[in-house]
C-alpha cells in the first residue's frame, strides 16, 4: 500500500472515531424530556407528555377562569413557596428513585383534568408563587410538578377523611 493511501485511510478512521466521541460526549449530556423527574418527600413526580393514562393530568394557561390554582411566576427565589433552580442537562438522580413515579401529563386540551393551572404575573388572588431558573424544566413543568403535589395532597387529606369518617 502506498503512504497516501495508509495515510487516507488513517484519515477516515480518525474521522469516525471523532465523530462516534462527539455522539457519545452529546448523549451523555442531554437528557430527553422523558426524564424529567422531581422528588418530594417519599413521593417521585415525573414530566410524562406521552403517558396515556397519567396519574395527573394538568391543565395549564394564563387566564383560566375557572383555574383550581392559581400560579404567580416571580422573578426572585426568596419570594417564592416552591423554587426549581438547576444547571444542569443530565437525568435527574430522582429519575432512580426505587419508588414508583407519578406520571404528570401537561394537557391544554383536557376536557376533564384533574388540576386547572392558571399561571400569571399578578400577585392577587395566587394560591403559590413559583421561581423557575433551569435549563431542562419550563415554568409550566414547574407548575405541573407543583400542581399534581397539591393535587396528591388533597387526595390523602380526603382519604384520611374518609377513613376516620368509616372510624378505622
Amino acid at each position: 500500500m502506498s503512504r497516501i493511501h495508509i495515510s487516507l485511510v488513517s484519515a477516515v478512521l480518525f474521522a469516525l472515531a471523532a465523530v462516534f466521541a462527539a455522539a457519545h460526549s452529546t448523549s451523555a449530556t442531554y437528557s430527553p424530556p422523558d426524564h424529567l423527574c422531581f422528588a418530594s418527600g417519599s413521593a417521585t413526580y415525573r414530566i410524562a407528555p406521552e403517558a396515556r393514562a397519567p396519574d395527573f393530568r394538568i391543565r395549564i394557561g394564563r387566564d383560566v377562569a375557572a383555574a383550581d390554582l392559581r400560579i404567580q411566576l416571580v422573578d426572585r427565589a426568596e419570594l417564592a413557596d416552591f423554587v426549581l433552580v438547576d444547571d444542569n442537562r443530565r437525568a435527574s438522580a430522582a429519575c432512580r428513585s426505587t419508588a414508583t413515579a407519578r406520571t404528570v401529563a401537561i394537557d391544554d386540551g383536557a376536557g376533564t383534568p384533574d388540576v386547572t393551572v392558571s399561571l400569571t404575573a399578578d400577585w392577587r388572588g395566587v394560591h403559590y408563587r413559583i421561581f423557575v431558573h433551569s435549563i431542562r424544566y419550563s415554568q409550566q413543568d414547574a407548575a405541573a410538578i407543583l400542581a399534581a403535589m397539591w393535587k396528591a395532597e388533597q387526595r390523602r387529606a380526603a382519604a384520611a377523611r374518609s377513613d376516620l369518617h368509616a372510624g378505622l
